[in-house]
């Protein structure tokens, strides 16, 4: 049975390989989904990767650069965009700084970034993409020598 949730204050964000990610709603399984606030500085954002649930992001500030199925699309602040599960997909904060909201229909959206919290690339990326594979998260990089 699903519940009433109320939250009073954010919780302190996570930083996630620079990027700082306030978890607002999100690990129980009795909801229908999460929601993330996502700052970040120009050039950042993650690498290509792919999940099985649907994730929507609405930029607050600034421009970011989606790329979902090999099509790249500026969204600026008040732009928004939605991205079915499996979708192969990236972003790049384009401008010196950019704010999203992140809503996704699954906890292990949210489960993930608080298991990266203070990893670092390079040095971390292996357990990162552990990290992630465990989530359902793939990252299409070139996994590093171990």
């Amino acid at each position: 049975m699903r519940t009433v949730h109320v939250i009073e204050q954010s919780p302190a964000p996570v930083n996630v390989v620079g990027e700082a990610i306030t978890i607002l709603a999100g690990g129980d399984l009795s909801k229908p989904f999460e929601m993330h606030i996502q700052e970040g500085v120009q050039g950042g954002g993650p690498p290509l990767h792919f999940h099985p649930w649907d994730e929507a992001f609405y930029v607050v500030d600034g421009q970011v650069e989606v790329t979902v199925a090999g099509k790249s699309t500026t969204v600026s602040a008040g732009g928004y965009v939605h991205i079915p599960g499996g979708s192969i997909h990236a972003y790049k904060n384009i401008s010196p700084t950019a704010k999203m909201i992140g809503v996704v229909s699954d906890p292990r959206g949210g489960q993930f970034f608080a298991a990266v919290d203070q990893l670092r690339v390079p040095e971390d990326l292996p357990r990162i993409l552990e990290i992630a594979e465990a989530y359902g998260v793939i990252f299409l990089v070139p996994k590093p020598a171990v």
